[in-house]
């Protein structure tokens, strides 16, 4: 197979329109490992616009230099940046003291961006990316409003746009709340809500699979598929985000947003075209479709657990989940019957992200030993998709192997990949919604959530904890068993 060089979807950022690219909360881990690394390689891919000003605003004291310094030391990825590419980034850059609750530093931000497209006489479309608590989003929402940030140059029909973190809300009432507000200042095609899951190329390979191969769409049904199962399982403690953590847990964490995506996007019927009108369109009505958990289904649906020391971590007793293994269905024709498994969870045994797809066993098989087709996708640490099929062992007589089929993305191209967020970013300078939550994307997401979180029946389950390095609770393993059925992981 013939390689293909690094982002090859784009050859140039020349032609986006001038770019004003504002940070706000540029001081903090977020900017530092991800949004600034991302930054500097899609410059020294020359994917940023011709015009293009990134204005860092931080309530430190810092000049452009200082900033970028600062950074350089904070990241754990760009800290051998280069003199010559320091240099370069370094251009682009215009560090802003500014405390988001003051009118006053707003007011001086607003001459800032004005100041930028005076010599020039540019128009530059404005962006603004809250890499803040979201608990800051209203307030910014509001004063970049009456600050005037939001005033672009009509001769050219520049656009304001705003970029969101997760978690977007804690329930779907603040959703809603939150949506309300946001669409208060912005129309729905001016946010841009993240889900850094999405700019993954696996993630994004789950369409070309299914849509781009005859092989797999007509199989792609109750027909054909036993069951899905979706596993994020993680390495690392929740210490550090202790009380983020304390407020969310485990299935607000990761169900809500990451899981229930990559669900979507496995889900969703064939999209008229790839406009992010028919794409989100789709996504949609599969969250719509999930089966709402009513009291009596949780506790044969529902495993939770947490790892042993995580009380200490928090600093006291406490019932918050770190690990959940959940069984769930999509009340659309296509999936009637078909169980989803999905699980998540923290102190485990690897860091693995993956959907895999059962197919059902032949109906009549005529040899021993037949076993389910798998189709695999492997989101990271090694992106790749694998097909279990059967084989007969080379000797006299006939017995079966089941083989890997592998296309591996590190192997097959040797450049390296682009980062979810350099993807995701380029989209937003671009104006492209297609890898963004949409409104009623997160409300359907937050309702299924809601169903089993503000449960009483949800409190009451029991905490199954375990050990770190395992594959979770023995709970979990004895769900699957339930439906004859046990975790699959490459």
């Amino acid at each position: 197979m013939s390689t293909q060089p690094s982002f090859s979807f784009r050859s140039s950022g020349q032609s986006i329109e001038p770019t004003i690219l504002t940070i706000f909360g540029a001081t903090g881990d977020l900017s530092a490992d991800y949004l600034l690394p991302a930054l500097l390689r899609l410059e020294d891919h020359k994917l940023l616009p011709k015009n293009f000003k990134l204005v860092c605003v931080g309530r430190r004291e810092f000049t452009a230099k200082t900033y970028l310094n600062f950074i350089l030391k904070k990241s754990r990825v760009i800290k051998k940046l280069s003199a010559k590419k320091k240099s370069a980034f370094l251009k682009h850059i215009i560090y802003y003291q500014g405390d988001f609750a003051n009118m006053e530093n707003f007011l001086g931000l607003s001459k800032i961006l004005a100041d930028i497209e005076k010599p020039k006489h540019l128009c530059y479309n404005r962006l603004f990316y809250f890499a803040t608590s979201p608990q800051q989003f209203a307030a910014l929402a509001q004063i970049l409003k009456s600050s005037g940030l939001l005033n672009t140059c009509d001769l050219h029909g520049r656009k304001a746009r705003i970029l969101v973190e997760k978690p977007f809300g804690f329930n779907l009432k603040s959703a809603s709340a939150l949506n309300a507000l946001l669409l208060k200042y912005f129309t729905e095609d001016q946010i841009y809500r993240i889900d850094h899951y999405a700019g993954k190329e696996t993630v994004q390979n789950l369409m070309v699979v299914r849509f781009a191969n005859s092989l797999f769409e007509p199989l792609w049904n109750n027909r054909f598929i036993d069951h899905v199962e979706i596993s994020v399982l993680e390495k690392d403690s929740a210490k550090g985000r202790i009380n983020f953590y304390e407020q969310t847990g485990a299935i607000k964490d990761f169900l809500q947003n990451h899981i229930l995506q990559m669900l979507a996007l496995i889900a969703m019927e064939e999209p008229y075209n790839l406009t992010a009108k028919f794409i989100r369109d789709e996504k949609l009505k599969v969250l719509q479709a999930l089966e709402i958990l009513t009291p009596e289904k949780l506790p044969s649906r529902l495993v939770k657990g947490q790892y042993e020391g995580y009380k200490k971590e928090a600093g006291g007793e406490s019932n918050t989940e770190t690990f959940f293994a959940l069984k769930t269905y999509i009340n659309l024709p296509r999936w009637s019957g078909v169980p989803f498994y999905l699980r998540t969870g923290k102190r485990l045994s690897k860091k693995l992200t993956q959907i895999s797809i059962h197919f059902r066993e032949p109906v009549r098989c005529l040899f021993e030993g037949c076993s389910a087709n798998v189709l695999t996708f492997q989101i990271q640490p090694d992106e790749s998709v694998h097909l279990q099929i059967n084989n007969k062992i080379p000797g006299l007589g006939v017995r079966l192997h089941q083989g890997d089929y592998e296309f591996g993305y590190k192997r097959a191209f040797m450049e390296e990949i682009p980062g979810a967020y350099e993807r995701l970013l380029l989209d937003f300078m671009e104006g492209d919604q297609r890898l963004f939550i949409r409104s009623d994307e997160i409300e359907a997401s937050w309702k299924f959530v809601d169903s089993i979180t503000e449960s009483k029946t949800f409190k009451k389950l029991p905490l199954n904890i375990y050990k770190p390095g395992t594959n979770g609770p023995k709970e979990s393993e004895d769900f699957m068993k339930r439906d004859v059925k046990e975790w699959w992981t490459k």
